[in-house]
């Protein structure tokens, strides 16, 4: 089987890379990872730099990479030094504030497309199972 890898990357030579100008916005974001159903966007901040209220179509990971950032979820305030990380459900209103200069990973997740396969019960849907033949396993999955 083919496995895809896309990357490596160095996040701190990518940061440096990605820094953010010194424009109107005080920050950048640099797509690192594209697919139908994934991104891994790289987001640089000055000091003060805001990304105000916003929702996301699919849930999201932010893991902060260096500085610190603020990130509001609701009405709760998350305060995060470079290492940690937060996870938000799909169309939760959120904003992130640059305490510091620094950079997070942001990661946006959408579910499959629907299928005719989608009505049929959980359990008939399968991927890998000792019951299907090996030539089949090794066949790329399709996609509408």
């Amino acid at each position: 089987m083919t496995v895809a890898v896309f990357g490596p990357f160095i996040l701190a030579d990518e940061i440096e890379r990605f820094a953010p100008g010194m424009g109107e916005s005080l920050r950048r974001a640099e797509t690192l990872v594209k697919t139908d159903r994934l991104r891994v966007v790289l987001v640089t901040m000055k000091q003060g730099a805001t990304l105000h209220d916003h929702t996301a179509p699919g849930p999201i990971t932010i893991q902060a990479l260096q500085g610190r950032i603020r990130v509001s979820v609701n009405d709760d305030v998350h305060e995060m030094a470079s290492g940690t990380m937060i996870a938000i459900e799909a169309n939760t209103i959120h904003a992130v504030e640059a305490v510091e200069d620094g950079a997070f990973l942001l990661t946006i997740s959408w579910p499959p497309r629907a299928t005719e396969d989608d009505h049929q019960p959980h359990h008939a849907q399968y991927l890998h199972s000792p019951a299907r033949p090996e030539a089949e396993e090794d066949q790329p999955q399709s996609r509408p």
